[in-house]
C-alpha cells in the first residue's frame, strides 16, 4: 500500500512536470500548417500578414533551441504561417552575498566588509504567430 502512493506521487510529479512546459496560446485557431516561417523582427515579414495570436515561454526547457522548437510546433498546430519571436529576460529576484573581515588589534578589533546583490534573471521567449493573408 505504501509502494502505491509512493508510485502515484512520481506519476503526479511527472505529469505536474510535463504539463508546465507546454505553453499556453492566445488567440485564433485555424486548420494545422506543416511550415511556419520564423522571423525576429516584425518589420521583417515582407507579405501582408494578419496578428493571429500569441504565447510567452520562459521555463521548463533545456534550451533556447529547444524552446524555438517548442515555438514551431505550437504555431503549425494552430495553422500558423509564421512566428516572430523575441528574447527577453525578465527579473525574477536578486540574490545578496555578504563577506567581511576582522582584524584584531592590540586594543581594538575593526570589521570592514560589504555585500554584493545581483538580479536573478529568467530567459523568455515571446512569440507572436501570423497568417498570411
Amino acid at each position: 500500500m505504501k509502494n502505491l502512493s509512493l508510485i502515484q506521487s512520481v506519476g503526479i510529479f511527472a505529469l505536474t512536470l510535463a504539463t508546465s512546459c507546454t505553453p499556453s496560446y492566445f488567440g485564433k485557431t485555424y486548420s494545422p500548417t506543416q511550415n511556419v516561417d520564423v522571423y525576429f523582427e516584425a518589420n521583417d515579414v515582407k507579405r501582408e500578414h494578419e496578428v493571429m495570436g500569441t504565447t510567452d515561454i520562459g521555463q521548463g526547457f533545456s534550451s533556447l533551441n529547444a524552446v524555438q522548437q517548442k515555438v514551431i510546433e505550437l504555431g503549425k498546430a494552430q495553422g500558423a504561417d509564421g512566428v516572430i519571436m523575441k528574447l527577453t529576460e525578465e527579473v525574477t529576484g536578486t540574490s545578496k552575498s555578504d563577506f567581511g573581515n576582522t582584524k584584531h588589534g592590540s586594543k581594538n578589533s575593526t570589521y570592514t566588509g560589504g555585500s554584493i546583490s545581483n538580479n536573478i534573471k529568467t530567459k523568455k521567449v515571446q512569440a507572436t504567430f501570423i497568417k498570411y493573408k
